[in-house]
């Protein structure tokens, strides 16, 4: 039985400026737990904007750097936010390739081994598919017929932004191809990839709060956009002082450096240290 390829694929650095979220401890530590875990036999690491800094420091010999051109339209439809560029592209890559797809803030708690099998794997974002399916963690054959299908969608895209069509085809489309190509496409439960969510309370459990979180899926996509002010300018150190989930998760790729390892001369922000909040 085929499997898929042991490639681990990330795609950022789609702007110049990163979207104010530049290469940081927590990718650095989601980056790692991917290697640990996942065992790739290469990390494809694709990106318009090569990362600078401390952090990419020590990334840099872990990766194989793919400089491209971000893609501007698809299918003649523009593509006007950058979230939608790296969403073309992973799929593009995935078709050629074959492998993992992970967002750069996808921390990563086991092996997928037993998911490899599957031409194409994606798990549920919110209970009973509230939300979809989301792109930030993709399995993929090579040529697989679902993400083929996924990318053929995109000729119908009309989103100019965040607007009302944002997760039209990052999210909504793949879980209707679900349901109409069920043959094609192993579906994950909710836990699987992207529990907690994003909202305000779950949040506070990712980052402020050190109740378990259970059951515990595959990885933990981190949210980032909306969690920003957690993970602005952290380092090792603050890591080691903050009792929560996601500082304890992180906590070994960081534990051998330094405590003020990458913070900048002037930080954007300062991290809060925040005690062990149950929520």
């Amino acid at each position: 039985m085929t499997k898929s390829a042991r490639i681990v694929h990330y795609v950022f650095g789609m702007a110049a400026d990163f979207g104010g979220k530049p290469w940081s401890l927590v990718h650095y530590a989601c980056l790692m737990s991917a290697i640990d875990r996942l065992r790739p036999d290469v990390v494809m690491f694709h990106c318009e904007f090569e990362p600078e800094g401390p952090w990419w420091d020590l990334t840099r010999p872990l990766i194989s750097l793919k400089l491209m051109k971000a893609p501007k339209k698809i299918f003649g439809n523009d593509l006007l936010h950058v979230a939608h560029q790296a969403g073309v592209v992973r799929l593009q890559v995935l078709i050629e390739h074959g492998g993992i797809y992970l967002d750069a803030d996808v921390f990563v708690h086991r092996s997928f081994e037993n998911l490899l099998d599957h031409p194409a794997v994606l798990g549920i974002e919110g209970k009973d598919h509230i939300y979809g399916m989301a792109d930030a963690v993709i399995l993929g054959h090579a040529k697989s017929p679902f993400l083929v299908r996924w990318l053929d969608s995109y000729k119908s895209f009309r989103s100019r932004g965040r607007d009302e069509f944002w997760g039209e085809h990052p999210v909504q489309m793949p879980a209707k191809l679900a349901l109409e190509y069920p043959h094609e496409v192993l579906v994950l439960p909710y836990n699987a990839f992207f529990w907690p969510l994003w909202t305000p309370d779950h949040l506070k459990w990712i980052y402020e709060s050190n109740q378990p979180i259970e059951p515990l899926g595959y990885a933990n996509h981190l949210w980032e956009t909306l969690a920003w002010p957690y993970l602005a300018d952290l380092t090792p150190g603050q890591v080691r002082a903050t009792a929560t989930n996601f500082h304890a998760w992180i906590r070994q790729y960081v534990d051998d450096l330094p405590n003020n390892y990458g913070r900048p001369a002037h930080p954007t922000s300062t991290p809060a240290l925040l005690p062990q909040i149950v929520v």
